[in-house]
């Protein structure tokens, strides 16, 4: 498993035998309001989200372009968090990451000691702290994203699956 699964983004490509035309028709027939996604359609590029009953940052904002190879259309699927929780996870999960750093390093410096002495359990808070956040993001990402990939495939009639 790369560093890159790890990531709260999805880069895939779906191809179908539906046209251009009529997979912007599905995709504009469940955007519509009250449907189960919302956004908007550019030419041949599209941007929803999911509609849920629930408060979720960590949501994926889908972003979609179409294009016509060989008989098939394609389409290239970019998923990723909302830019501000990007930020703020990054942020959050940067400084609680160089504290556990610098406490590692506190460690290694006053081995013996703390060996005598043991370890103060308030040294490990951050290292939790990094841990859930890195889960948090990963898992709820992850959740979100694969039922819009399953929504998708079945949407767009992917041969790929």
């Amino acid at each position: 498993m790369s560093i890159k699964n790890l990531l709260p983004f999805e880069n895939y490509v779906l191809a179908t035998r539906l046209s251009s035309e009529d997979v912007l028709k599905r995709i504009a027939d469940n955007i519509k309001s009250h449907k189960s996604y919302s956004g908007k359609i550019t030419g041949e590029s599209f941007t929803m989200s999911r509609n849920i009953a629930y408060r979720n940052s960590f949501l994926p904002i889908i972003e979609g372009y179409i294009t016509t190879e060989y008989g098939q259309t394609r389409v290239a699927i970019k998923m990723r968090l909302n830019l501000f929780v990007l930020i703020f996870m990054s942020i959050w999960l940067g400084i609680v990451g160089l504290v556990s750093i610098g406490i590692l390093f506190t460690i290694l410096i006053g081995f013996r000691q703390i060996v005598q002495n043991g370890l103060p359990p308030m040294l490990l808070i951050p290292f939790g702290m990094f841990v859930f956040g890195s889960f948090l993001t990963y898992f709820a990402f992850k959740t979100e994203s694969s039922k819009s990939k399953k929504f998708l495939a079945g949407l767009l009639e992917s041969i790929d699956n």
